[in-house]
């Protein structure tokens, strides 16, 4: 399986995971400038927006997936989260930053709610 078909693979098990934990998907894959947001979803009982990073990982990968949400990472998700807001409601919303761990080829999935 080549990184993108991981991803991929990995994004759909998020969805999934989201769906049926009562999130309505926004959008997925959103671009802002060069910077990209997996998945946009509202929480069906808060009304709350939660911006996704999707991390997937297969055996031999380094360390936990949400490690990889590094400064930088964040930094170029709140631009990006704060373009869509912009542009999808107003910044008044509320908000949050979630990171979902997806382990291949087990298909864990494990969700990390207001991960920073």
């Amino acid at each position: 399986m080549t990184a993108a078909e991981t991803g991929k693979t990995g994004e759909r098990l998020a969805v999934r995971h989201l769906r049926r934990s009562g999130y309505r998907i926004l959008a997925k894959n959103w671009r802002a400038y060069r910077h990209e947001i997996d998945v946009i979803a509202r929480e069906k009982s808060t009304g709350t927006v939660v911006f996704v990073e999707v991390k997937t990982r297969t055996p031999g990968s380094f360390g936990r997936p949400a490690d990889a949400v590094d400064a930088n990472k964040r930094r170029f998700l709140r631009l990006a989260a704060e373009s869509w807001l912009l542009s999808n409601g107003g910044i008044e919303q509320p908000a949050r930053f979630d990171v979902i761990e997806v382990l291949l080829p087990e298909k864990s999935v494990s969700h990390i709610v207001n991960a920073f």
